[in-house]
């Protein structure tokens, strides 16, 4: 699954990356995005634009706002089969730029967070999906999910899923390919050998806490040796 993600970087930087417009008013940088807050998306309705939703997807059709909190992730393996992601799969897609997200492996009863992020150290997209989701008084909320497939072989040791991690070339193709079969072959584990995870502090462990010290390798890490 993915729970807490970072993106922190320089606005005009994910301009750069992502070719899109980013309001330097609105965006802000975020060691510890986690369910509920608003963050960062390119839709494709909106490619061209860093749009700002609350992670935690509401299906139109959705009764409870509290709803949100049990999408923040939808499988690949069901899109096309729940009611939930079915429609947003089909036509409501989106990238959710990030830099590294978190993962917890439990240690000596305490549960010992990980920062996972691309050896090259540069920005990713997620596979997500949006949707737009009305209140009682007619009041639009804009939200997503982050799509997860089942984890590579650096993953494993922590645990059995992941997000989608997107090809650059794939990015483009994602928010406007239509066809379904093209869009489930993009749905797999990123390549192992191009990420790494290390131990981080337990401060990621309270979604309040931000700042570059939760992204800092721990003074006394355990060590992953996968390879």
């Amino acid at each position: 699954m993915c729970g807490r993600y970072s993106f922190a970087q320089l606005s005009q930087e994910v301009e750069k990356r992502f070719k899109i417009q980013v309001d330097g008013n609105t965006y802000v940088a975020k060691y510890n995005t986690a369910p509920g807050q608003k963050s960062g998306v390119i839709t494709n309705e909106n490619p061209h634009e860093l749009s700002f939703f609350y992670w935690g997807l509401l299906p139109p059709w959705a009764q409870d706002p509290r709803m949100a909190f049990k999408m923040i992730n939808a499988r690949e393996e069901s899109l096309n089969d729940k009611p939930a992601f079915k429609e947003a799969y089909a036509c409501k897609r989106c990238l959710v730029p990030a830099d590294g997200f978190y993962e917890w492996k439990q240690k000596n009863q305490q549960k010992i967070p990980y920062h996972i992020r691309l050896k090259s150290q540069e920005m990713f997209a997620f596979a997500g999906l949006w949707e737009q989701w009305k209140d009682e008084q007619g009041k639009v909320k804009s939200t997503f999910t982050i799509i997860t497939t089942q984890a590579n072989e650096i993953m494993k040791p922590l645990h059995h899923r992941m997000p989608v991690i997107l090809a650059p070339h794939l990015e483009k193709e994602w928010l406007e390919n239509s066809n379904i079969k093209d869009l489930q072959a993009m749905l797999k584990p990123f390549q192992s050998h191009k990420m790494e995870t290390y131990e981080v502090s337990t401060l990621v462990n309270k979604a309040q806490n931000e700042g570059l010290e939760l992204i800092q390798k721990s003074k006394s890490p355990e060590q992953l040796n996968l390879f």
